[in-house]
């Protein structure tokens, strides 16, 4: 009688394992804990249906109108991105403090435009050398095109790009765009003097803010 009962049970328990068996790939059969292994995409406040106090059943309320959020009280461009609004943009000059002197330009310049234009603005960087049809038609800083081009239209490139450039409005803050562009015009006067090579490399000196 022992025996029978062992050997039900048995069964019993191995029918119970097997069960968990399939020959499909896509199926894994049981799981323990199945919430260990697939994380559940939950809704940021999803707890609640409606929100009672705010208006709408909104759960964020909105900020009031006019609001401006710490540090981003920035320069405001409201030229279009059109030939018109280029052209326009010649007579802008940079509404605030853009000097050499806190290496801010240098610094962004060489995060973001040395790839392509180069440490000196020969359009030498490692971008344009293994794919050179992305090269402008100015040779570098040194071209009168640069050198009489208004800060203006640099920052409207700059805002909306143009060409092959793309906009680099993500990348640079209005403020940082006008200390780029102070550094650029430095480095157009400066092109094939000695004293280039030394402020454009000498990035230890750059602050960061």
């Amino acid at each position: 009688m022992n025996n029978k009962l062992y050997i039900l049970f048995g069964s019993i328990a191995a029918s119970a394992l097997m069960s968990g068996c399939v020959s499909r790939g896509n199926n894994p059969g049981w799981e323990y804990a199945p919430d260990m292994y697939y994380s559940k995409g939950y809704e940021p406040y999803s707890q609640v249906d409606s929100n009672l106090v705010n208006p709408y059943g909104m759960n964020m309320r909105e900020p009031v109108e006019g609001t401006v959020a710490v540090g981003k009280l920035d320069y405001k461009y409201n030229l279009e991105n059109t030939g018109d609004g280029y052209e326009a943009s010649a007579a802008l000059t940079a509404p605030v403090e853009a000097t050499l002197e806190d290496g801010r330009g240098q610094y962004m310049y060489n995060i973001n435009c040395t790839p392509c234009h180069g440490s000196t603005g020969n359009n030498d960087g490692e971008v344009f050398k293994k794919v050179a049809t992305l090269k402008p038609a100015w040779k570098g800083y040194s071209d009168e095109y640069i050198k009489t081009l208004p800060e203006g239209k640099i920052y409207h490139t700059l805002t909306y790009g143009k060409n092959n450039m793309g906009s680099h409005a993500s990348v640079l803050s209005p403020n940082d765009r006008w200390k780029v562009i102070k550094y650029v015009k430095y480095l157009s006067s400066q092109v094939g003097s000695a004293a280039t090579a030394v402020v454009a490399t000498d990035s230890t000196m750059a602050k960061t803010n």
